[in-house]
């Protein structure tokens, strides 16, 4: 039970008292009655929103598009689109976060992680067996996604304010100090405190039509519905339970006035909420006196069992008082500690003023101080039954990071940590049970434990505490003065767990030389601007000179480019075309592309994709906590999220890349955007040792031969950039001093099938339809997909192929083996170069390669029988075939009659005569000769078998042609029994 669930009894059986309303309207009808406190002094209608209870609102909407990692764009838009309504209908808004640690509310925090993970714990079952968005009853708040609505909102110019101790109490009081309209927000706490006006967060509708709808809470009709008097709702709320007097408290007396309940209805009442909400307020209306609290609690907890009874009577009076102090009677003699104003906040410099650090601005070159004075008192924690001292923070650091955390233009961890030495991690999408990937709480854990040494200073106190001890001899062998610093990071790891849990992080001095924190925040020298970057860069594994170089990465894409690097250097986490889809979605027109990004949808939503999405969003929540505390040397407007990120994008790049598609492909056939994700990827990876997870084989170099070269590139000269997949070639003389440039193909395995029919990848049946043939005689055909053949580059005509399997050899001369179809039906011997939309061209053939000449390296091709992208026909196969093919065997013997007789097993029978023909749509087949056209994708032929003797026994294609010279002889013209 307890207070959260007092909202929904209120919207259930108070509906009377729940109206629908037009925001728009009332706000476009709203006269002041008095002059607020606004910056502005316009006289809007100015609502507080608690963003704490209307993420999803916020987001725009019960999209399930979540679940890949966010669509941040189309959040920005929306709330771009609720300002500019807000605008026009003179109304006014200030978000307020919880930005508040709440160790008095862990509990009730701990428990409302657990029904998080639980439903985390749905969506990826629900994932891995149906591969579909989950159902929006599911919704959880995409990772990173307060921090990325504080930025959207400072971007957009509304106000924004954090709480820092309790968060209610510091809504209901900003509303109130500053003269605001009403609250917009979904807790009963609200209800309790009667603000000027309480609308429903929940239930807000920005429609197509103009207006925001929602509901409005009349607390009058509340009271007529509940027939309670006004002046007894805090008691009332208190008895419902709370973070102070809990339902554990209350749950003998629940006991007992179910019971009285259920004999005086003559039947058992359960113990659902609402019959303990009618129940509760049945009795606080019997309640003759409630002024005197000890009467009322010693005949509320008359017969508890639970604890002493004078401790729960001080617990009551504690909670009455809470809910009192809410009120604008109790705002008036009590207020909390209100620093909160000057929203929304203006930091544009004046004229002549320059802003360096979080430090005040720089007038006619002056300087203030880098150092200040430490707090004197130490703030506590207590860990494992004992108190640990934090170390001395400066006035002045703790000033700035008071002032902007109530501004919300600092991570919430900054001050907590200074301030209590804790943080609270929410609950992420992320299977903990996957072996394959880390959970964000360790992979990240080496980054937090930097940062928290900076920000506690830990350096300069150690440098300082050897200065001072340098001269001393301690002849007592104490033990060294320790700077470890534990900080707890308060987590839900597993849901059976009944208690909240933390775990330990010990903060320790860096092995660099780290800038002071005064340094870092208030230093106004040319190089502090340096010295603040190069610690964000050290903190983020990411301090490379291509890291600092903007022709390579720029500025809106440095901190995705540092953590890239970091899941990259702290083990086998990422893929090579994983890697691939990020830095092709980061450089693509489609992320500022809201409507198309909307109106696509995903044939597949993967599991894995969505594991590397919040892995990636989890290290840019903490890459803007280390630049915080850095001193914010990336603008807070490069940290914003729809810079670089969408989710949906990257889960259709990565299910591109997740077919062989090349990177030409993934960056939709434009070289230029090639050419960055080739630089990022040079940044990400420069001076890093290390293998990529799972290595798979990519496409070689021929898919880019279709592309324009880049410019002053000669045809078959080296690429300035490597392309996805290619190996990196030394200088040597077979590759003509070609270094880390060389764009040669690359040793392939073989392709993967990929999805089949889809337009993310190719389908292993070619598009263009074909047919087989077994000794020059069609066995099987297929019609072309005309929709498949059209999606080539340039619509260009392609023609139906051709597999064959034995006979006589088309285009110059007979032939033995497995043919490959698709080829000019001219006999070239040897030819030197391909065609561009063959293999690319390679120097230095060794031994049996593609091509006599400029072909492929000479290991070829190591697959099963797969054919090779399209390519014309060179004459006799001979020494240009692949090795490692195997084809199916032939028996042919010729029998002594003209009977045909039916083929036995796998083969039919034939005739090599000339009446005999096949006709198909796209071929005309005879035993003796065929027209064939061009082929595309690989096809795979029958199952390899042995051999036997017969008439070409001497002529098998074991591992390649041995001797091209050779052809296969001809029988004569009489009927033959082919068995395969």
């Amino acid at each position: 039970m307890g207070i959260k669930d007092l909202q929904a009894y209120l919207e259930t059986h108070c509906s009377g008292a729940c109206l629908s309303v037009d925001l728009l309207k009332i706000s476009k009808s709203f006269i002041p009655k008095r002059r607020g406190r606004l910056p502005s002094g316009s006289g809007r209608f100015c609502l507080i929103v608690d963003a704490e209870s209307c993420f999803d609102r916020l987001y725009g909407g019960y999209f399930s598009d979540w679940v890949c990692g966010g669509q941040w764009n189309r959040m920005l838009t929306f709330l771009s689109n609720l300002l500019q309504a807000c605008q026009t209908a003179n109304m006014e808004l200030v978000v307020f976060f919880n930005g508040a640690l709440e160790s008095q509310k862990m509990d009730s925090w701990y428990s409302s992680q657990v029904n998080q993970k639980k439903k985390v714990n749905m969506v990826l079952r629900h994932i891995y067996n149906r591969g579909t968005p989950p159902p929006k009853v599911w919704w959880n708040p995409p990772i990173f996604l307060c921090g990325a609505l504080r930025l959207a909102l400072r971007q957009l110019g509304i106000g924004v304010a954090m709480s820092m101790d309790d968060h209610e109490q510091e809504v209901i009081a900003f509303c109130r100090e500053h003269g605001l309209q009403g609250i917009l927000g979904q807790n009963a706490s609200y209800a309790i405190f009667d603000p000027p006006r309480y609308f429903s967060c929940q239930n807000l509708k920005l429609t197509y039509k103009g207006s925001l709808e929602t509901k409005e809470y009349v607390m009058d009709e509340i009271a007529k519905s509940l027939d309670l008097n006004p002046n007894r709702f805090c008691l009332f709320a208190a008895l419902l339970g709370n973070h102070i007097l809990t339902e554990e408290d209350l749950y003998d007396f629940y006991k007992d006035l179910l019971a009285r309940a259920s004999q005086d209805a003559g039947k058992t009442i359960k113990p659902a909420p609402e019959n303990i909400v009618r129940a509760v307020v049945d009795h606080v209306r019997s309640i003759p006196d409630i002024t005197n609290m000890d009467y009322v609690g010693d005949a509320i907890f008359r017969d508890s069992a639970k604890g002493n009874k004078l401790e729960l009577i001080a617990k009551l009076k504690q909670s009455v008082q809470y809910y009192f102090n809410g009120t604008e009677e109790g705002f008036l003699t009590y207020k909390p500690r209100l620093v909160h104003g000057n929203f929304p906040p203006q930091m544009m410099p004046s004229k002549g003023q320059e802003y360096t650090g979080y430090g005040p601005p720089v007038m006619n070159g002056s300087a203030p101080p880098t150092d200040s004075a430490p707090v004197k008192k130490q703030i506590k924690t207590r860990v494992g039954g004992r108190e640990i001292e934090l170390p001395p923070v400066g006035a002045e650091i703790m000033r700035i990071a008071s002032e902007r955390h109530q501004k919300g233009m600092m991570s919430p961890w900054v001050y907590q940590v200074l301030s209590q030495g804790e943080i609270k991690m929410v609950v992420t999408l992320e299977d903990e049970g996957n072996r394959e990937l880390p959970t964000s709480m360790d992979l990240y854990r080496p980054v937090r434990q930097t940062v928290y040494s900076l920000l506690l200073n830990l350096n300069k106190l150690k440098i300082v505490h050897e200065n001072q001890n340098r001269d001393k001899v301690d002849a007592s062998g104490a033990a060294p003065k320790t700077f470890e610093v534990p900080i707890k990071e308060w987590v839900v790891r597993r849901v059976g767990s009944q208690k909240p849990s933390f775990d330990l992080v010990m903060a320790k001095p860096v092995d660099w030389k780290a800038p002071s924190i005064e340094r870092m925040w208030l230093g106004q020298q040319a190089d502090d601007k340096t010295r603040r970057l190069r610690a964000f860069l050290t903190v983020m594994h990411s301090d490379t000179p291509l890291m600092l170089n903007t022709n390579y990465v720029p500025q809106h894409l440095l901190v995705l480019c540092t953590v890239l690097r970091y899941m990259l250097e702290c083990g086998r986490i990422l893929q090579r075309h994983e890697l691939d889809a990020f830095l092709a979605m980061s450089v693509s027109p489609l992320l500022l592309d809201v409507q198309t990004m909307q109106d696509l949808k995903l044939p597949t939503v993967q599991p894995r994709g969505v594991a590397l999405a919040a892995l990636f969003m989890s290290g840019v929540e903490v890459a803007q906590f280390a630049n915080d505390v850095c001193g914010a040397p990336v603008p807070w407007n490069m940290v914003c999220p729809w810079q670089f990120f969408d989710g949906k994008l990257f889960h259709f790049k990565l299910l591109k890349a997740n077919n062989n598609t090349s990177l030409v492909d993934m960056c939709d056939g434009q070289v230029e955007q090639v050419l960055r994700v080739e630089r990022l990827r040079q940044a990400i990876m420069e001076n890093l040792q290390f293998e990529f997870a799972k290595p798979r084989p990519f496409l070689s170099a021929a898919v880019y031969a279709g592309y324009p070269m880049p410019y002053g590139q000669a045809p078959g000269g080296p690429f300035p950039y490597r392309p996805a997949g290619m190996r990196s070639v030394p200088p040597g003389p077979e590759q003509g001093g070609r270094g880390m440039g060389y764009m040669g193909p690359q040793e392939m395995g073989p392709p993967n099938a990929g999805r089949g029919r889809g337009i993310l990848g190719r389908s292993p049946v070619d598009g263009r339809g074909g047919q087989l043939e077994i000794a020059g005689v069609v066995v099987g055909s297929w019609g072309p997909n005309l929709s498949a053949a059209s999606r080539g580059r340039g619509n260009n005509q392609m023609q139906p192929r051709v597999m064959s399997v034995g006979g006589p050899r088309r285009g110059g001369g007979g032939g033995r083996g497995m043919f490959y179809g698709g080829m000019a039906p001219r006999g070239m011997r040897g030819g030197r170069g391909m065609p561009t939309r063959g293999m690319l061209p390679a120097r230095g053939m060794p031994g049996r390669g593609m091509m006599p000449g400029r072909g492929m390296p000479g290991r070829g091709m190591s697959m099963p029988m797969y054919r090779m992208p399209e390519r014309p026909f060179y004459g006799r196969m001979g020494r240009g075939s692949v090795r490692g093919i195997r084809r199916p065997a032939v028996k042919a013997r010729p029998k002594p009659g003209g009977k045909r007789k039916t083929a036995k097993g796998r083969g039919m029978t034939v005739a090599a005569g000339d009446k005999d023909t096949v006709f198909n749509d796209n071929t005309k087949e005879t035993a003796g000769k065929t027209e064939e056209e061009d082929d595309d994708d690989n096809f795979e032929d029958a199952e390899d078998e042995e051999e036997t003797t017969g008439a070409i026994d001497k002529h098998l294609m074991q591992n390649g042609v041995d001797e091209p010279e050779e052809v296969i002889k001809e029988e004569p013209a009489s009927n033959v029994e082919l068995t395969v």
